[in-house]
């Protein structure tokens, strides 16, 4: 049975009941090969975080929610497939996640490329603006200055995955943080590789990597904020560009955030140039007090 969660003004009349998409109403949605998910997409989503989704059964424009990488607290605007009522059922899916706990819904340009405006009617804040980095040679690989020991973490490995979730936490403000169900899957995933850089017992840093067929990705680089300044970040950077480079690697990209300075010089310095056409920006809409999350 559909849900009606409510009704749009048009200024003269009420039209378009807003329904929660539940499963039995895929195949009424207009899918086709312009969509990012198919029926079975959408059913998997659906049995993962239900009762946020919405659709309009007059138009079968929809939009999609999703706990963004496996988060629930955060949710993720997955899809919107809808032209003329995207501002009202994205408003709509934004009630229902509020109703639900969320902490935050968010947008990317990943996923829907909008004016800036857009975001703006419906309450969403830029969050934070990913920028992006490729080398086809590093020219100046960091060298292994300190002791540290790299330790490749198996994805059954639990307490070494919960070693490096913790680390995470620690060095990643709390929008970026891993989930332990998004870790673990990650772990599994083809082509990654994760590395812990253990010092005296302890995992003190951890780099992610992705080899794809001719050209690799660094997913992630941490250091323990007890350590950081002492040299380890580059040093594991060093070991993960020299890990991608033997696994076949030619060219080499990677993601920071903006305001990330630190970051972007190390990145810098040992050859890798901005490639801002992959440059994107987070939208979001805060449901609990940001400040919290600070």
């Amino acid at each position: 049975m559909a849900i009606g969660i409510g009704r749009r003004e048009t200024g003269q009349t009420v039209d378009h009941d807003i329904r929660v998409l539940l499963p039995e109403d895929i195949p009424s949605l207009r899918l086709g090969w312009q969509h990012r998910h198919d029926a079975e997409d959408i059913e998997r989503l659906l049995g993962v975080y239900p009762g946020r989704s919405v659709w309009l059964p007059d138009t079968r424009e929809f939009v999609l929610l999703g706990p963004w990488r496996h988060r629930p607290e955060i949710a993720g605007v997955m899809e919107v497939a809808a032209v003329r009522d995207a501002e009202t059922l994205i408003g709509q899916a934004v009630r229902l996640a509020d109703e639900r706990g969320a902490e935050l819904v968010l947008m990317t340009e990943m996923d829907e490329r909008r004016r800036p405006a857009f975001y703006e009617r419906m309450g969403f804040v830029e969050l934070e603006e990913v920028i992006t980095y490729e080398t086809a040679q590093a020219a100046r690989l960091p060298t292994n200055t300190y002791p540290l020991t790299f330790i490749q973490v198996a994805g059954h490995d639990t307490n070494l995955l919960e070693a490096v979730l913790q680390l995470d936490h620690l060095a990643f403000p709390w929008l970026w943080w891993n989930a332990s169900a998004e870790l673990a899957a990650y772990s599994f995933m083809p082509g990654v590789a994760i590395f812990a850089g253990m010092l005296d017992g302890q995992v003190v840093t951890y780099a992610g990597v992705t080899t794809y067929p001719g050209w690799g990705h660094l997913d992630r680089i941490a250091v323990h904020p007890e350590y950081q300044g002492r040299g380890l970040g580059r040093t594991t950077l060093g070991f993960a560009l020299g890990t991608l480079t033997v696994r076949g690697a030619r060219r080499i990209g990677l993601s920071t955030q903006g305001d990330n300075a630190r970051s972007q010089r190390m990145y810098e310095h040992v050859g890798f140039k901005r490639s801002r056409s992959n440059d994107y920006r987070l939208y979001g809409h805060w449901l609990r007090d940001p400040e919290a999350r600070s």
